[in-house]
């Protein structure tokens, strides 16, 4: 029997209990776009990469996200997954059925809220993506290396420059040149396929202005 403490309930952690614990290797599909889904997940520990394919088209990197974060929830009414999901490293996710949900939402009504805030939260930076067009790209290349490095929550991003070019959606020809200057002025260093934040300061000048 699951038993919860008493205080007040603010995080998914709090829930793992009513999940299943599943274990998935780098580079394994967790769910692919098209499929229905039948629940989501919860990372708790890892990186997962979240990406779209078109017909004819390059895919589309729409996410690199981490620990404490939800994937996969906009189909919680049996919809068609819009992405696809591997795992960037070996992760720790926790599935959470429809009916698991529905139970939860019955035992604990501010898993709702929860769960509202993790749909938001994803308007907020699709939102953030679609203003970034209207920005310079050098605004952009910076706005997203922060939010990686706080995914990885590590300055250490484990990405290539190819996977970088897919994520912020431009040609990887414009995304070295950009690179190259933030090398150049000491804000990143690029080392073995990753790269590495070294003045984050100065990168959030980069999206804040002088």
């Amino acid at each position: 029997m699951i038993t919860m403490t008493n205080h007040s309930l603010s995080s998914w952690e709090d829930f793992l209990p009513y999940g299943k614990r599943m274990f998935f290797k780098a580079k394994s599909i967790i769910f692919r776009q098209g499929e229905i889904g039948t629940g989501f997940y919860y990372i708790k520990k890892g990186i997962v990469k979240v990406y779209s394919i078109k017909p004819d088209v390059n895919e589309r990197i729409l996410d690199i996200t981490g620990p404490g974060i939800l994937i996969g929830e906009h189909t919680i009414d049996h919809l068609p997954y819009y992405s696809t999901a591997i795992s960037h490293e070996d992760c720790v996710l926790y599935y959470f059925s429809k009916t698991d949900f529905d139970n939860l939402s019955l035992k604990h009504p501010e898993i709702t809220i929860l769960f509202a805030k993790s749909l938001n939260e994803k308007n907020r930076i699709l939102l953030n993506n679609i203003n970034a067009t209207t920005t310079g790209t050098e605004y952009h290349i910076a706005r997203s290396l922060i939010y990686l490095m706080e995914s990885y929550q590590s300055t250490e991003i484990n990405l290539t420059q190819q996977e970088l070019s897919h994520y912020v959606g431009i040609t990887r020809i414009t995304l070295y040149k950009i690179l190259k200057t933030l090398v150049s002025d000491g804000i990143i260093d690029i080392r073995n396929r990753k790269i590495y934040i070294l003045n984050l300061s100065a990168l959030h000048k980069k999206i804040s202005g002088p």
